[in-house]
């Protein structure tokens, strides 16, 4: 009965999202005058006098663009405090806590009307994996969420927070209830290491279905199924069908996730504390994600190159060219207004409107005017990884500063030597050369030298993570720096790999 219901939902659901496409300008507009006429009498609608706003023009022009920073100083501390009608009428029902940027964790509002926003996205992911296959077996069995704990703390104002992925735990549909592992307890548990040993213990026994989470994470779990029972995850729980993932670049995670699970469909999201944005809806998700245009979010797009200027130009959803690299801008229904999210998104597709995810505004590596992106950090060790059978964990980039010429470091997590290190360094560097004319301008002009690797110790992401109390959840070892920070704590343990110079 089940598998019916969701097939006839399903169904009517990818007919709605057909539908949509051409749409997308009007649920905009839609979605933006709601935002309007819900926030004027607010506070921060009346300091911006949004009841005097009515076009996008006029939007831009009286809106200015949020670092978390500056609106946390302006508004959003004191909806913390406990004050309603701040940026959004009435006070929050939660903040989600997320890591920061540069001062420690962010707390982002969220609202009774941005919750089930959150909801729906995943909601959607499901249902249109189902359209597009007709495969439903996952709705009858276990589905297992490794996510952030869901006991909740309240802060002096008596508002409850914790991480997003705990917040949700609250709000799953009665219907799903019982098909959720881990179990209470086990998810409140603190400790990663702990906790993954006892989610293994509880779904050893279980008809485990479907499987959800960050892929390091994912990664590292299944990895501890294989060592503690000697066998792959598949032949525990050979009903397992699906896993969803999100949050960073699948692509480093890929080849050894898809050797952890074989024969199980892999279906890729855009979530974050800040709101649901993008799912796959095709069966390759090199395509892109599918951005939902009417889910209480207005989006707005800096080209990437302009991303660091005091008043950078922003563009509508309508205006977005297809691979340009933007930085995105949200406004939404929990009270976030002209939010610079920091992720850097790249359109696929206008016909549906399609993205990926690039990275990081904060991990655009530019110490020498380069303005390397993550996705091209990622493509160009993967071209090195195929070329020579080489097999990283984890990786990072930054800088090196002198007193030698300028150059990229790159440190890397090697769990396979490639065959041949010269041909490695040559493919990192041609590949970058060929992706950015920044890049390929400053190694012409000899202002860049050729990038320097290091070789640092097995689990040495999972320990700078653990220093840092960063284990689990939605945390992530960074991949891109414009400062020496993270490179700077790695190198005392890491190993230089010598080679010859490409030509």
């Amino acid at each position: 009965m089940k598998a019916l219901l969701a097939k006839g939902w399903a169904a009517w659901q990818a007919e709605a999202y057909r539908k949509k496409i051409g749409q997308e300008k009007k649920e905009q507009v839609r979605t933006l005058s709601y935002l309007l006429s819900r926030a004027k009498d607010t506070a921060i609608g009346k300091a911006l006098r949004l009841d005097e706003v009515s076009t996008y023009e006029e939007f831009r022009q009286a809106v200015p663009i949020y670092s978390y920073e500056i609106l946390w100083e302006k508004y959003l501390q004191r909806s913390w405090a406990g004050e309603p009608h701040v940026t959004w009428p009435g006070r929050p029902v939660y903040f989600a806590k997320t890591s920061g940027t540069t001062a420690g964790a962010k707390y982002l509002p969220l609202t009774r009307e941005s919750i089930p926003t959150h909801i729906r996205g995943a909601r959607d992911t499901l249902l249109l994996y189902i359209a597009r296959g007709g495969k439903t077996h996952f709705v009858s069995g276990k589905w297992l969420f490794l996510s952030g704990s869901p006991a909740l703390e309240s802060n002096p104002a008596g508002i409850r927070y914790g991480r997003l992925s705990g917040i949700v735990h609250h709000w799953v549909p009665s219907y799903l209830i019982r098909n959720r592992l881990p179990s209470w307890d086990i998810n409140c548990i603190e400790s990663w290491p702990e906790k993954v040993e006892r989610i293994i213990e509880e779904a050893f026994s279980a008809d485990l279905r479907l499987l959800s989470g960050i892929p390091p994470w994912i990664e590292q779990m299944l990895e501890a199924v294989e060592g503690r029972f000697h066998r792959k995850a598949t032949h525990i729980w050979p009903h397992l069908q699906v896993y969803i993932h999100g949050g960073v670049d699948f692509r480093l995670y890929e080849k050894r996730i898809r050797e952890l699970l074989p024969d199980v469909d892999f279906i890729e999201t855009f979530p974050a504390s800040e709101g649901f944005f993008a799912f796959q809806d095709t069966p390759n998700a090199e395509e892109g994600l599918r951005l939902l245009s009417d889910n209480g979010i207005f989006y707005e797009f800096i080209p990437l190159e302009k991303a660091t200027e005091p008043t950078p130009p922003r563009l509508p959803l309508w205006e977005v060219e297809t691979g340009k690299p933007y930085a995105m801008v949200i406004t939404t229904t929990a009270g976030l207004w002209g939010y610079n999210l920091g992720d850097v998104v790249t359109f696929t597709s206008l016909r549906p409107y399609r993205l990926r995810v690039s990275g990081r505004v904060k991990n655009h590596l530019s110490a020498f005017g380069e303005h390397v992106i993550e996705s091209e950090i990622e493509a160009a060790l993967q071209a090195a990884l195929q070329k020579t059978g080489a097999q990283v964990k984890e990786y990072t980039v930054g800088p090196y500063l002198g007193p030698d010429k300028p150059r990229h470091e790159w440190l890397l997590e090697i769990i396979q030597d490639p065959t041949d290190w010269t041909v490695f360094i040559e493919t990192i560097d041609t590949t970058l050369r060929q992706l950015n004319p920044y890049y390929d301008d400053l190694r012409k002009g000899g202002i860049l030298d050729t990038p320097r690797l290091y070789k640092i110790p097995p689990g040495s992401g999972y320990a700078y993570l653990l220093r840092q109390g960063k284990l689990g959840g939605q945390n992530k070892f960074p991949h891109l720096r414009s400062d020496r920070t993270l490179l700077d704590a790695l190198l005392p343990n890491a190993q230089l790999i010598f080679f010859s110079s490409p030509a």
